[in-house]
């Protein structure tokens, strides 16, 4: 049994150590926003929507976030196509991420890598063995992994790797090089990229860079796809090599989370102003929190639905449907579509003003 340790090859330049500072600064912010638990953990479903969705499409699938989004509301989601099934099975893994990201007391080690895998084409044909490593060659483009004789050696090593928890090296590295390293080992027969990217937010997530589990890096990752793809051609050229130098992935890779985390930083903060905003403005009116709520909830995703609505506030269809049809009359939503698929996009508070409220326009009942 080969039982050394995956040592990678790798020089911090000037352009990673900026970066990293820059990251830093983002996580201190995120880490410090205000956010009500409630709204975190909604928020939470969307990032893995947008994660789910961003990971599918970088290899190849239709479906945007909004019909991902649809699809996942669904109480028994039910795929009517391949595209649809790799989204729910995408959806169903980023979950297991967010579970095992609060399970200190479980290794991220071989059995997690391979069960990441099989969530994320566990409805593949079998021949394709979701979760079990590849029993013959697998060339990926013009890159040819390793010998398939060496995947389990390869993989041990690199869990051995995984499991050192060592001041070295920095936890946003040690994710990028894991990330790189599974897919230069390419050890299932598919979804060798969807794992790569879901053990990368896994073990971010597990550090002190989880960012509050906000970031989804897979929609980053599919906004500069070229790049994405590029820099990995570039750092492992055509063939396996135990001594690939991962410097230029790895300057790639912390730019990319550099971006994604400023996103993060623009969009939380915004909508953290946005809700103090409608609190400010709706307070003497004496609407109930959940319109504000619900507002946020617009705001944030752009729009929002009855069974939205009733999902994060917790009240009948029925009141659903009358607190938002309140909403439309009072000016601050605007409503499309038919009864069951109607759907509500947010107006900007910034073009109105609390007095533009019409006080004849509120509910008489808000309990």
């Amino acid at each position: 049994m080969n039982d050394s340790i995956f040592s990678p090859n790798y020089t911090i330049t000037a352009r990673i150590e900026f970066t990293l500072e820059a990251i830093d600064r983002n996580r201190w912010l995120i880490d410090n926003l205000l956010l009500m638990p409630k709204h975190e953990t909604w928020l939470h479903r969307e990032v893995r929507v947008s994660r789910a969705a961003g990971t599918t499409r970088i290899e190849g699938a239709k479906l945007d976030e909004q019909a991902v989004a649809e699809l996942t509301r669904q109480a028994l989601p039910g795929a009517k196509n391949e595209d649809e099934q790799e989204n729910i099975n995408a959806f169903q893994a980023y979950e297991f991420i967010d579970f095992l990201s609060d399970q200190e007391d479980i290794p991220v080690d071989e059995l997690v890598m391979r069960q990441l895998n099989r969530y994320f084409i566990s409805t593949a044909p079998a021949t394709l063995t979701p979760g079990a490593y590849r029993k013959g060659s697998n060339s990926v483009g013009d890159f040819q992994p390793p010998d398939q004789g060496d995947v389990p050696d390869l993989m041990r090593s690199f869990a051995l790797w995984l499991k050192d928890e060592g001041d070295e090296p920095h936890p946003v590295i040690k994710a990028g090089l894991a990330h790189l390293h599974m897919v230069a080992i390419h050890p299932f027969w598919d979804g060798n990229g969807r794992t790569a990217r879901g053990l990368e937010t896994l073990l971010l997530q597990r550090s002190t860079f989880g960012f509050r589990k906000l970031l989804s890096l897979e929609a980053t990752l599919l906004k500069i796809k070229d790049q994405y793809f590029s820099s990995l051609r570039q750092t492992l050229g055509t063939g396996f090599s135990a001594e690939y130098d991962a410097t230029p992935w790895l300057e790639f890779s912390t730019t990319a989370l550099k971006l994604c985390s400023d996103l993060l930083v623009e969009q939380t903060t915004d909508w953290h102003r946005m809700m103090q905003d409608a609190r400010d403005r709706w307070e003497a009116t004496g609407w109930p929190q959940r319109y504000v709520d619900a507002y946020a909830l617009a705001v944030q995703s752009g729009r929002i639905t009855r069974s939205d609505y009733v999902d994060i506030t917790g009240v009948s269809v029925a009141t659903a449907s009358r607190d938002l049809a309140a909403m439309v009359d009072a000016g601050v939503l605007i409503s499309a579509g038919k009864t069951r698929s109607r759907i509500y996009r947010p107006v900007n508070l910034d073009a109105m003003d609390s007095s533009d409220l019409p006080k004849e326009q509120l509910p008489l009942d808000l309990g």
